[in-house]
């Protein structure tokens, strides 16, 4: 797993598999809320903000967060911030 975080944009990115099969290969998702009740307001801004990336057999890679500083703790944003750098 790699992970980074810029804080310029205020975006972090989450890779699960071992290496980024290329921007050809993927398949990003921008994730809509599907809901019977409507989720506590920070909740549903996060969902708004994420992108799904899956590889050409459908397995899930990678995740893209947008505004990642209202939405993913403090701490990992620390963390992946240290890592920043180019992806696997």
């Amino acid at each position: 797993m790699w992970m980074s975080y810029d804080p310029e944009r205020d975006g972090a990115y989450i890779l699960f598999a071992d290496g980024h099969p290329g921007e050809d290969a993927i398949t990003p998702i921008e994730v809509t809320a599907a809901y019977s009740e409507p989720p506590p307001p920070p909740i549903e801004s996060a969902l708004c903000r994420l992108t799904l990336e899956f590889d050409r057999d459908g397995h899930l890679i990678a995740i893209e967060v947008e505004e990642a500083s209202r939405v993913l703790p403090k701490a990992f944003l620390e963390q992946a911030a240290r890592e920043r750098g180019s992806r696997p």
